[in-house]
């Protein structure tokens, strides 16, 4: 079977053997699927405890019997609608409670809408408005204060490359959304940076993630493959492996950045 078209597997790459994760404590939201599946499984690995959020408690459930089989330490598993703010404020206490202190916070959550500015109706624009931007906005000003207090933490942002260029795969409410989650991330580096806090956004490219197989079709993707100066698409732990360092030690003196990772499709 052709690799595009296989089913993503997240928590093939190996770790690097690292000690500066251990014990880091952190929220991953998306965690039931793609990238923020990779991430919490790759984190996990590492060390590091966590508290995972997702529409879907199933998949979150499955995840946690991957980590246990893994050897991770066993997550708290929430179920949690990124755009609503009560439900947001409750996942981070929890979260303060069930690990004591809040390291980093991963957002990963989103959706994707493909509706270009003529066919996108109000209603389709607020919903992806209300996850992709709203639903970071809501996280990162329920866990700010946390980590204002402890004088310390790493938020990263997971946007798009939509997020630095017009979508291909994405509509126009998709291409917003993700330019606002950068622009809020650097906001928030030169708000928090002087109480110890960093916030980065993580802009992946074409990534081989179910959402990706659910919208679009081989014929779409192929071109988009190569296009890409390595002629291939990335696998979600590619994409995990450079979150992990944006929440490390590793990445101390990074805030306010926008890291890409799109196999060269992209050069500015």
């Amino acid at each position: 079977m052709d690799r595009k078209e296989q089913t993503p597997q997240p928590g093939s790459l190996a770790c690097l053997p690292r000690d500066d994760l251990q014990e880091k404590t952190g929220i991953i939201t998306g965690a039931g699927s793609g990238i923020g599946w990779a991430t919490a499984l790759y984190l996990g690995r590492l060390g590091c405890r966590l508290v995972l959020a997702d529409l879907k408690l199933s998949a979150l459930e499955e995840l946690a019997g991957e980590m246990d089989r893994l050897e991770a330490a066993p997550p708290l598993c929430l179920e949690v609608d990124v755009s609503k703010r009560e439900q947001v404020e409750s996942l981070v206490q929890q979260a303060r409670r069930h690990l004591g202190r809040i390291d980093f916070l991963v957002t990963c959550a989103g959706i994707l809408s493909r509706a270009g500015l003529l066919e996108v109706e109000p209603e389709e624009w607020d919903r992806v408005m209300e996850v992709n931007l709203k639903g970071v906005f809501l996280c990162c000003k329920a866990v700010a204060p946390v980590m204002v207090e402890q004088g310390s933490g790493s938020i990263v942002n997971v946007a798009s490359i939509a997020g630095r260029t017009p979508a291909i795969l994405g509509g126009a409410a998709y291409t917003a959304s993700k330019h606002g989650v950068v622009g809020l991330s650097r906001h928030m580096a030169r708000e928090l940076g002087p109480r110890g806090v960093r916030v980065n956004a993580f802009c992946p490219g074409a990534t081989y993630t179910p959402m990706v197989y659910e919208n679009t079709t081989a014929e779409e993707r192929a071109p988009l493959e190569a296009a890409t100066p390595l002629r291939r698409w990335a696998e979600p732990d590619e994409q995990a492996a450079a979150i992990a360092f944006l929440v490390s030690d590793d990445s101390s003196f990074i805030t306010g950045a926008c890291l890409d990772s799109n196999g060269g499709a992209l050069m500015i």
